[in-house]
């Protein structure tokens, strides 16, 4: 039976996560047994804050260095254990920044082929959008918004420090995670898989997306169209009753038009998902 190992690599902030489930979704949405195997959630089980601190990831910190080798091999091996039994596509999930851990990973894995799939993320301004998202994982309970902030982009310096884009490696795909696009690759043609996670990666995809429509304004009663009028008191509160239903619901993007209708329809959404943008 073929089967694929694939190892995301990529700086952090570049959209290696949501890469790693829009794949594995995409596979189970074909009945493809697709699992993730995230370094960061053993990591955050073995040592808990500990590793939130950004000098844990400086290379020459001998103990997070030897507790990263140590979190890499403990998720490899318990992807070698679903692989053995009825595993399809294990997704490894880290950053896998340097070319000796990649190294590594295709030494261990010799039971199936490994696809490296780097995430690359070059527009500063969605590239900020998901750095700043990040301080907002639990790990970062503890800090202000500024501390984690700061935190988190010295991890990000101690990874650039180490990062070897791909090249060398056998089976490898480089693609701009904000644009859908393969920018290139060496495929795995003799992997069943290579073609669907292809074709994942460059379609757009919407993951959760609701549409709503403004509340009543005063034009909605008069029965006239066009202009700019504000909510009436039913509008605002249908934009409440939006609000109140969309509570507990995960929301990062706030979309409208530049109407006053829109916007007004929008407010009370917004105050009640304050790290919605």
């Amino acid at each position: 039976m073929h089967k694929l190992y694939v190892a995301m690599v990529g700086l952090p902030g570049r959209g290696k996560s949501t890469m790693a489930r829009r794949i594995r979704d995409g596979l189970l949405a074909e009945g493809i047994a697709a699992r993730i195997f995230n370094n960061g959630d053993v990591r955050r089980q073995l040592l808990g804050s500990e590793s939130t601190e950004p000098d844990f990831y400086n290379p020459d910190n001998s103990f997070g260095r030897q507790a990263r080798e140590l979190i890499c091999r403990r998720n490899l091996e318990e992807a070698q254990t679903w692989m053995a039994g009825e595993g399809e596509v294990a997704i490894l999930d880290a950053t896998n920044a340097s070319r000796a851990r990649r190294q590594f990973i295709e030494s261990t894995l010799k039971d199936h082929p490994v696809l490296f799939l780097e995430c690359v993320n070059e527009d500063p301004l969605l590239l900020n959008a998901c750095i700043r998202r990040k301080a907002d994982l639990p790990e970062y309970a503890a800090y202000s918004r500024e501390e984690a902030l700061a935190s988190f982009m010295k991890r990000i310096e101690y990874y650039e420090t180490i990062y070897d884009p791909l090249s060398d490696e056998q089976y490898w795909m480089c693609v701009d995670s904000t644009a859908n696009r393969v920018l290139a690759e060496h495929p795995c043609e003799s992997s069943p898989f290579y073609a669907a996670i292809r074709e994942i990666v460059v379609s757009v995809w919407t993951p959760c997306l609701y549409l709503a429509r403004h509340g009543q304004t005063e034009f909605n009663v008069q029965g006239r169209i066009g202009g700019d009028p504000p909510l009436t008191a039913k509008g605002r509160a249908q934009a409440l009753a939006l609000a109140r239903h969309m509570e507990g619901k995960p929301i990062d993007w706030v979309f409208t038009s530049t109407r006053m209708r829109a916007h007004e329809t929008a407010a009370p959404l917004l105050e009640r998902h304050p790290g919605a943008q």
